[in-house]
């Protein structure tokens, strides 16, 4: 009936968290100012955020275009480096000032390393995409593609996209899975936004550890 279908909406809407954050901690021109990548700072934000949270790191996903290519669509930067990995965990147990801005501008470099990789078509995601859906289109069962590491891999637990636009007010990116929390963000000359939707697993904490870590890291990039 429209009752029970409008019940089920109702349900399905309530699910979803959303929260937002606008601050000016930081912003493209005070990143132009101090040479670092505005994009890697966010995403570096957000795995700091997440280790505040959870303590470790997980597979993100950040959408790049590869519309410099006919018929090019996206190509996914994977976010969660090394260098991340290791920044994350050094701001949680703390080092000095010169150890903490060294692991963030190397985190941040290679997360703009990354960038240009997944721009040009360097990515891997989109060719093991296809790899997989030509293995199952003939039957074949491939190791890689049942190994732990791989499905571990493809549950992205961050998923996020850049909403940076003149037009844009503000935006949201959802999340792909229960335990997933979609990322919208963007930076001007001013400040920056972010918002977090999740299926109730702490958007708002989430939010607000983005912003703690954003203040930690410029504090130490000063």
């Amino acid at each position: 009936t429209i009752e029970d279908s409008g019940k089920a909406a109702d349900k399905f809407i309530s699910s979803l968290e959303l929260f937002t954050l606008e601050a000016d901690t930081i912003s493209r021109k005070w990143c132009k100012e101090k040479k670092i990548g505005a994009d890697g700072f966010l995403q570096m934000s957000f795995q700091l955020a997440h280790e505040k949270m959870h303590g470790h790191t997980v597979s993100t996903y950040e959408s790049a275009s590869t519309s410099a290519f006919k018929h090019g669509r996206t190509e996914t930067i994977r976010s969660a480096t090394p260098e991340a990995a290791e920044f994350a965990k050094i701001f949680v147990k703390g080092a000095s000032k010169v150890e903490l801005a060294a692991s963030a501008k190397k985190a941040i470099t290679r997360h703009g390393e990354i960038t240009k990789d997944a721009l040009m078509g360097k990515g891997v995601d989109r060719h093991l995409f296809a790899l997989r859906t030509m293995a199952e289109e003939q039957g074949l069962s491939i190791d890689l593609f049942t190994d732990k590491t791989y499905q571990t891999m493809n549950k992205i637990i961050l998923s996020t996209s850049t909403l940076s636009s003149p037009a844009l007010f503000a935006g949201g990116f959802g999340p792909v899975n229960e335990d997933c929390y979609g990322i919208g963000y963007g930076i001007n000359d001013e400040a920056f936004r972010v918002g977090v939707a999740s299926y109730h697993r702490g958007s708002k904490e989430f939010v607000n550890a983005v912003a703690e870590s954003a203040k930690e890291m410029r504090e130490v990039l000063e």
